[in-house]
C-alpha cells in the first residue's frame, strides 16, 4: 500500500524483477490478452480470408486503407492522397480513418494473405496491445501482478474497445495513451532521463498517432490538459509541482519539433492540399454520452436484457459508440475506493480525472435515455476549438476507462496485501463487478469477391480509368465493392467512396455529390424497381456519365442484380461482356 497519510507523488512497485522473472512479468501478460482476444474472435479464424469480425458496417473501408500503403510502395504516388476513390478529384485521406502507420506494419500481411486476413489479425492485435500497454503503465503505480494484469484487462477488453472493435479498427488501436501516460510520468513525476529527452520521445509518438488515427491525438491532448490539471491541484507539494512545470516547458520545444518532423508532411497535405473537408465532419452532441449509459449495457456485452438493450440500442446515436457502460457494481466499486482511499495520491488522481472525462464525455448538452434535456456542459466550448471541433465526445470514455483501470488495479493491491476474509471478499465483489462487464463474443460478417478483382488484369481497364460499380455506395451498407478494390491492389479507379470529401462550401460528404443516375441506382438496388430511363431522364443520366468521365461500368453481386442489370443494358442499348463473375460495359468504344 501507499502511504495514505503522504502527499507521495507517485508508487514504485516494492520489488522489481529482473532478468527471466522480469521478462516474464512483462510478456505473459501479452500472451494472455493474445489469448482472450482470439477466444473472442474465435468465429472468424473458421475463415479468416473470407469473413472478418464484427457486424455491418466499416470493416471494408479498412480493408481498402490497409491496401493503400502497400499500393504506394509497389506504385509510387502521395500515401496521403487517393486517385483511385472519388475519381477523378480523389480523396484527401488525412481527413478520413486511413491508418498509414497500421497499413505499413500490416503490408507484409496484406500482400502475402489478402486484406481481410490483415484485417482480422490487426484486430486481435489491437485489442492485445492495448490491454498491454495498460499493463505497462499500472505496473508504475501498482505494486504486484493481479492489480496491473486486471486493469489492463479491463483497459483493453473496455465497453469502449469492444463496441469499436466491431466496425471500428483504427479506433481501437489504443496502446499509445498508456505510454504517453508513462513518458509524462517520467518527465514530470520520476525525472530521471533529461527533459529534451522525453520530449524528443512525446513528440515522435505524438506523430505516431496521428499516423493511426488523427482524432485518438486530440482527445489524448485534452485528457492530457485534465490529467495535468488535476496533477496540479491534488499534489500539495508545491516546490515539486513548479519543478515537474519547468521540466514540461523544457520539454515542449524538442516534442514539437520531433513532432513536427514526423506530421509536418501529413498535416500540410490535410490542411493545405486537395480536397480539404471546412467544416466539422460529425456532430458532437449526437455522439455524446448518454448518462444511463454508465448502468445500462449494450447488445455488446454479454450480460444485457432485453429491456436494457431496448433502450440502450439508440445510445450515442450507434450503440457501438455507447461506450460507458460501467454497471452498477464497479461504479459502487470506483466510488467507494476513492472515498475510502482519498488520501492515496494514486486514488485522487485517478477519481478527479476519470470524474472529468466522464463530463466532457457527455457532450455539449446532457442526454439521458436517449433525450437531449438541454442542459449545456462542458464540452460546449470546446466545440469551437480547432481541430478539437472534429472530435467526438463520446469517445473520450477511452481514457475513463484507463483511469477506471488505475482504481481497481490500486484496490486489488490494498486487498491483496491484507490476506484476510474480509478482504478475499472484496476480491470476489471486484471480480463479480467485473465479470457484469464481460463482452459477448464477436459476430462475423462476409462477402463474396468476384474472380475479376481476385485474379485483377490490369490491361482491361488501366490506371487512367474511371469505374462506376454497382452496387453504388456512399457509405458503409453495400460499400463490397470497396473489399473488391482493396483485393485487387486498389485498382481500379473508382468513381464512388466511402470517404469523406468536401462539398463546394467545405463541408462534408462520403463521395460525389449524388445525381440522377446515382439516384436511379439507388431505387434499383434498395428496393429491386425495375427502372427504364427515358426522354429527358435518359439525357439527364448520359450527362451524369459523361460529366464523370465514367469509362467503365461493373455490375457486381448485389441484391436486386438483374434489375440493375436490365437498367444499363437498356441505357447502353448493348449486353454486358460477361467476365469472372461481373458483368462489364466499357464506354470507350471497347466492347
Amino acid at each position: 500500500m501507499a502511504d495514505e497519510g503522504a502527499d507521495a507523488q507517485t508508487r514504485t512497485p516494492a520489488r522489481t524483477p529482473t532478468g527471466w522473472g522480469s521478462a516474464r512479468m512483462i510478456l505473459a501478460p501479452l500472451l494472455l490478452y493474445l489469448a482472450l482476444s482470439l477466444v473472442l474472435t474465435a468465429r472468424v479464424w473458421a475463415d479468416p480470408a473470407a469473413t472478418w469480425v464484427g457486424a455491418c458496417c466499416d470493416q471494408e473501408q479498412a480493408m481498402w486503407f490497409l491496401r493503400w500503403i502497400p499500393t504506394v510502395i509497389e506504385r509510387g504516388g502521395n500515401p496521403f492522397i487517393t486517385g483511385q476513390m472519388n475519381a477523378p478529384a480523389g480523396v484527401n485521406l488525412m481527413w478520413n480513418s486511413a491508418m498509414p502507420a497500421v497499413s505499413l506494419v500490416m503490408a507484409p500481411v496484406t500482400l502475402v494473405a489478402g486484406p481481410v486476413v490483415a484485417y482480422n489479425i490487426a484486430v486481435v492485435l489491437a485489442i492485445a496491445t492495448s490491454a498491454w500497454a495498460a499493463y505497462l503503465a499500472i505496473r508504475r503505480y501498482v505494486a504486484g501482478i493481479l492489480g496491473p494484469v486486471v486493469g489492463g484487462a479491463i483497459y483493453g477488453f473496455s465497453p469502449y474497445v469492444i463496441g469499436h472493435a466491431t466496425l471500428h479498427l483504427n479506433l481501437i488501436i489504443v496502446w499509445v495513451p498508456p505510454i504517453f501516460l508513462l513518458l509524462l510520468d517520467e518527465l514530470a513525476v520520476r525525472r530521471r532521463l533529461s527533459p529534451w529527452k522525453i520530449g524528443v520521445a512525446i513528440g515522435v509518438l505524438a506523430g505516431v498517432q496521428l499516423l493511426i488515427f488523427e482524432e485518438v491525438l486530440a482527445t489524448m491532448a485534452v485528457a492530457a490538459a485534465v490529467l495535468g490539471v488535476v496533477a496540479v491541484l491534488a499534489v500539495r507539494d508545491r516546490a515539486a509541482t513548479r519543478e515537474a512545470a519547468t521540466r514540461v516547458a523544457r520539454a515542449a520545444v524538442p516534442a514539437m519539433l520531433s513532432f513536427a518532423l514526423v506530421a509536418a508532411w501529413p498535416l500540410a497535405v490535410q490542411f493545405l492540399g486537395p480536397q480539404r473537408i471546412g467544416a466539422a465532419v460529425q456532430d458532437p452532441g449526437s455522439f455524446s454520452l448518454d448518462l444511463m449509459n454508465l448502468v445500462l449495457p449494450t447488445p455488446n456485452q454479454l450480460i444485457a436484457p432485453a429491456a436494457a438493450t431496448e433502450i440502450s440500442h439508440s445510445f450515442s446515436s450507434l450503440y457501438h459508440e455507447a461506450t460507458g457502460y460501467l454497471g452498477l457494481p464497479l461504479l459502487l466499486v470506483t466510488i467507494v475506493a476513492v472515498g475510502v482511499m482519498w488520501r492515496d495520491l494514486r486514488v485522487r488522481v485517478a477519481g478527479l480525472t476519470a470524474l472529468a472525462l466522464l463530463v466532457l464525455s457527455l457532450g455539449p448538452s446532457l442526454h439521458v435515455a436517449n433525450v437531449d434535456t438541454g442542459v449545456p456542459l462542458p464540452w460546449l466550448p470546446l466545440t469551437r476549438l480547432p481541430l478539437i471541433e472534429h472530435a467526438l465526445p463520446g469517445r473520450l470514455t477511452l481514457y475513463v476507462w484507463l483511469a477506471v483501470a488505475v482504481l481497481v488495479a490500486v484496490v486489488i493491491e490494498r486487498l491483496t496485501a491484507q490476506r484476510s476474509p474480509r478482504a478475499i471478499a472484496g476480491l470476489v465483489g471486484i471480480g463479480l463487478a467485473i465479470a457484469i462487464l464481460l463482452p459477448r463474443p464477436f459476430g462475423v460478417s462476409g462477402s463474396e469477391t468476384p474472380g475479376f478483382f481476385r485474379a485483377w488484369d490490369p490491361n482491361r481497364i488501366g490506371d487512367n480509368a474511371i469505374v462506376l460499380v454497382a452496387p453504388h455506395f456512399t457509405n458503409g451498407a453495400g460499400a463490397d465493392p470497396m473489399l473488391w478494390s482493396a483485393v485487387a491492389g486498389n485498382r481500379p479507379p473508382l468513381y464512388e467512396a466511402y470517404a469523406y470529401v468536401p462539398m463546394a462550401d467545405g463541408r462534408p460528404h462520403y463521395g460525389p455529390a449524388p445525381t440522377q443516375l446515382t439516384k436511379i441506382m439507388e431505387e434499383i438496388q434498395d428496393h429491386g424497381s425495375r427502372i427504364v430511363a427515358r426522354g429527358s431522364v435518359r439525357e439527364q443520366v448520359l450527362a451524369d456519365l459523361r460529366s464523370a468521365a465514367i469509362t467503365h461500368v461493373v455490375v457486381g453481386p448485389m441484391d436486386y442484380r438483374e434489375a440493375m442489370l436490365g437498367f444499363f443494358t437498356d441505357l447502353f442499348v448493348r449486353a454486358p461482356l460477361e467476365v469472372d463473375g461481373v458483368q462489364l460495359w466499357d464506354l470507350t468504344g471497347g466492347s
